[in-house]
């Protein structure tokens, strides 16, 4: 079988979850291909957070390949096809995008090995940006005698990003000020190699004969407009009592991660804001998070075309008819 996968991303908000429903449907009953999803977003992969990352209620199912002509419709939540790499986390650690990318690689093969098209589907720009250029981790064990590597956990997020700076401006201005995950990272191979993170850049690994990314967008008042009424539906079903009972290592794992919205309304249950505030500063951030993304969606596209081995599809979801869309794209990309 020819090593063929479909990445699917976007911005957080843009309409993964339709647009994947019916590009499965199409292939199933108009191709006759067998596919499934594997999920490539971080917060997804931690079992107790559901509603604030919008996670697909998994349920008992049989394999999409399995419903052939059955199927009554699209519902991603109702998993009419097999899904993978969710709740994969148990305990509030962090997971690193190296495990990540051994999992993910492992199930594209075993998918392969069944006959099935992967799609991978998310929007953890990060850990998409691994399956073609891997992390190095195998940097030489240096410690430097004048370097003295601080603990992490007495210091704020801003401290280590101006820490790492000075270090590594190069490196530094290419993570968010607020990713402690990412500067905590870079600055460990600082104080454990005694090299800049930036002299560690990664090489291409083209793992598949084929890869198409499908990267989804939409007008930008449209894709704000939904991140805003999004926000508001994920607070009425039930996001607060989720994070309510959540134990305190939780609380102070999603303090330090800041995923978003999750330490507001840790706030917010700390009688630290009201719910007014919490709502305009989880869109706000929401909203922020979705540009970041387009950003770094942008700069990956630049970087992949220079390889020419990777089909790239800019979607814009605006008004479109989904059904006649993706039987086009499909004629374009299969």
């Amino acid at each position: 079988m020819k090593k063929e996968l479909i990445i699917v991303t976007g911005a957080t908000g843009v309409g993964k979850t339709d647009f994947v429903d019916e590009l499965i449907l199409k292939l199933v009953q108009d191709d006759n291909r067998l596919a499934e999803i594997i999920n490539i977003d971080m917060g997804q992969f931690y079992e107790p957070l559901s509603i604030g990352t919008a996670k697909p209620v998994l349920r008992a199912h049989r394999s999409f390949s399995e419903v052939g002509s059955n199927v009554e419709g699209p519902d991603y939540k109702k998993s009419k096809y097999k899904q993978h790499l969710f709740n994969i986390v148990k305990e509030p650690v962090n997971f690193t995008v190296t495990q990540y990318r051994k999992l993910v690689l492992d199930k594209i093969e075993e998918l392969w090995a069944q006959g099935v098209l992967p799609i991978l589907v998310g929007g953890s720009a990060f850990y998409i940006k691994s399956l073609f250029f891997p992390p190095k981790k195998d940097y030489p064990n240096y410690h430097h005698e004048l370097i003295t590597k601080p603990d992490f956990d007495q210091k704020s997020t801003q401290e280590l990003w101006h820490k790492l700076n000075a270090i590594d401006p190069e490196r530094a201005k290419k993570i968010d000020s607020n990713d402690r995950y990412r500067i905590e990272r870079a600055l460990t191979i600082w104080y454990e190699s005694g090299k800049k993170p930036s002299e560690f850049g990664p090489e291409p690994d083209i793992f598949a004969d084929k890869i198409t990314l499908l990267i989804l967008d939409r007008d930008r008042n449209d894709l704000y407009e939904r991140i805003n009424k999004r926000t508001v539906d994920m607070l009425d079903a039930g996001w607060v009592d989720e994070v309510k009972n959540l134990g305190p290592e939780w609380t102070e794992f999603l303090k330090k991660k800041k995923l978003i919205g999750y330490d507001d309304i840790i706030l917010f249950l700390e009688k630290k804001s009201d719910q007014k505030s919490l709502v305009e500063k989880i869109q706000q951030k929401t909203r922020n998070y979705a540009k970041r993304q387009l950003t770094f969606y942008r700069k990956l596209t630049q970087e992949l075309e220079k390889l020419n081995k990777i089909k790239i599809e800019w979607i814009n979801l605006d008004n479109k008819n989904f059904s006649l869309y993706i039987d086009q794209l499909l004629d374009k990309i299969l």
